[in-house]
């Protein structure tokens, strides 16, 4: 799959914003959070991490080409996956998950909010190699819904680019 272009949300208010977020969340072994938005059209996507300097590394070396989280998101029709469930499918694949690990990011969990034209991506991680993420997402459901939520409210102004709307048409019923 041909991926479109990828762009980080480098504003610096929405950055503060999103860090006392991210200081401040409860949410058990889980020390890496991004909030991505995707245009399911044009297969470009922006997205905001907790770590800046893996933000850094990810964008400087154009990871997302070549990411499988992010090729995942976009091919499969789930609300829900985790890290282990994702096929590297190549050498540049398997280097982006390394760059991951590096960064210590080992697993993860990645929720989706579709809409037909943009999808909305939710990204937990942890150092942890071992988690059980199914009994994770079981355990902390509500949790992670509301900060879904919160994220999406907080860069939807930004990214409105991403949000491409359908118009609606007038039934036209002249004969």
């Amino acid at each position: 799959m041909k991926l479109g272009r990828y762009t980080s949300l480098d504003r610096q208010d929405l950055i503060a914003n999103f860090d006392l977020y991210f200081k401040a969340l409860e949410l058990p072994f889980m020390d890496y959070l991004a909030i991505g938005v995707q245009d399911t059209i044009h297969k470009t996507s922006t997205s905001l991490m907790s770590s800046q300097d893996w933000q850094k590394i990810f964008r400087e070396l154009h990871l997302a080409d070549d990411d499988p989280i992010r090729k995942a998101s976009f091919s499969t029709r789930v609300n829900h996956f985790s890290f282990d469930e994702v096929d590297y499918q190549n050498s540049a694949g398997r280097e982006v998950m390394r760059q991951r690990k590096l960064n210590g990011i080992e697993n993860g969990l990645v929720f989706m909010k579709r809409s037909l034209t943009h999808n909305f991506m939710l990204t937990l991680g942890t150092g942890f190699k071992n988690i059980n993420t199914y009994r994770y997402l079981i355990d902390y459901y509500s949790n992670i819904n509301k900060v879904f939520n919160d994220l999406i409210a907080l860069v939807s102004p930004a990214t409105k680019q991403y949000q491409l709307m359908i118009p609606s048409h007038p039934i036209d019923d002249a004969k």
